[in-house]
């Protein structure tokens, strides 16, 4: 794949194609032989009909048009032995499709409805922008490829929106974005649209709660202090210097010192 923008990638074919994304660096960040081991590992292909739930909000938020071609609506099934056969016809029937039960598209529309009745979050859907777009280039120091994907690129503006989902707001910003490395994501993704010609500083995260509470599905528009992009960028400028180094050594061992608790450090103390 060569360095440009591309509109009309479809998201599996942005998945298969050449170029470090985000989530292989957080795969190799992780375990530097996980890139290699995810293309010769085996995949159970009878667990990956499990919803993804965040897929399914992208596409009732950004994407509305793939909620045909994607997904299918699973009608309400009863009890009786010739319900349960004609359950297993229509999911046979629909098996190359992402199978949503009527309960979760339920709760799917009530959550893009607290979208769009929040001010904030509304604007970033309503304002105009390309969900969806495909970016690739060379990082500068590595001369590794790279691609990002951002939920929707606000046109005429220096910012990036990207949705997530979570459990629980509050635990959003104290856990999710170091765990998921959120502020990698924002660096990375201003930096390589950037990098193809359209100037962007600001990632704004609209991030919809996916637990109840009042009857209501929770919204916030997140953005991260700059101290914590600008972390994000060390880390993935690592990242990258690292998996470019392992690529040219062949070194993709993942032997790794093992982090341990601070109960088991007493023990070895213990001995010293």
């Amino acid at each position: 794949m060569n360095p440009g923008i591309y509109p009309a990638i479809s998201n599996s074919d942005y998945r298969a194609s050449d170029g470090i994304s985000k989530s292989d660096l957080d795969m190799f960040n992780n375990d530097q032989s996980s890139l290699e081991w995810r293309e010769k590992c085996p995949v159970d292909t009878d667990k990956l009909k499990t919803l993804d739930f965040g897929d399914a909000c992208h596409a009732v938020c950004l994407e509305p048009d793939r909620l045909a071609t994607d997904f299918a609506v699973m009608p309400k099934f009863g009890l009786k032995a010739v319900d349960k056969e004609a359950k297993k016809e229509w999911i046979s029937e629909h098996s190359r499709l992402k199978i949503i039960t009527t309960d979760e598209m339920k709760k799917l529309k009530l959550m893009y409805e607290s979208v769009m009745a929040h001010p904030g979050a509304r604007y970033w859907l309503e304002a105009e922008g390309i969900a969806e777009q495909s970016y690739y280039w060379i990082d500068p120091d590595t001369g590794v490829l790279c691609k990002c994907r951002p939920d929707r690129n606000i046109l005429n503006t220096s910012a990036l929106m990207d949705i997530k989902t979570t459990d629980d707001l509050k635990k959003f910003e104290l856990y999710s974005i170091p765990d998921y490395r959120y502020h990698v994501q924002g660096a990375f993704y201003t930096d390589g649209v950037t990098a193809c010609g359209e100037e962007k500083d600001l990632f704004v995260f609209v991030v919809i709660q996916k637990t109840i509470e009042l009857g209501r599905y929770p919204v916030r528009c997140v953005v991260l202090p700059k101290d914590a992009t600008e972390c994000g960028r060390r880390e993935y400028k690592q990242d990258l210097e690292d998996y470019a180094w392992a690529k040219d050594s062949g070194e993709f061992t993942g032997i790794y010192e093992a982090n341990i608790s601070y109960n088991f450090q007493k023990r070895i103390d213990a001995y010293i």
